[in-house]
């Protein structure tokens, strides 16, 4: 499985988070007068199995979908691009380590 590793990772008393993986992402589509606009929805569980929500929206999930659509999945798998670019991004700097699933 795939995951991101932080840079630094949270500690709360008791509790480090350090590792995520996404359990599931959802594309809304470019929006129009009657309907809502672009998002990006990110469900990540990090290493206590606790879930975490990030979501691009407006022109950042437009560019997020492009990003998706005009990648060459034949040598990085779609889950390690997200990761990549929440940590790029700054959402969760780290690293991804892992090899894809099945």
């Amino acid at each position: 499985m795939e995951e991101l590793v932080l840079t630094d990772p949270v500690v709360i008393p008791g509790v480090t988070k350090s590792k995520f993986h996404i359990i599931s992402l959802t594309f809304g589509m470019e929006g129009g007068p009657d309907t809502p606009p672009a998002i990006v929805s990110i469900n990540l569980r990090d290493d206590n199995n606790i879930p975490h929500h990030h979501a691009y929206t407006g022109q950042e999930a437009q560019d997020f979908i492009k990003f998706v659509n005009t990648g060459n999945f034949t040598t990085k798998s779609l889950n390690k691009r997200v990761l990549e670019k929440l940590s790029t991004d700054g959402i969760l700097p780290g690293t991804v380590t892992g090899a894809p699933e099945a």
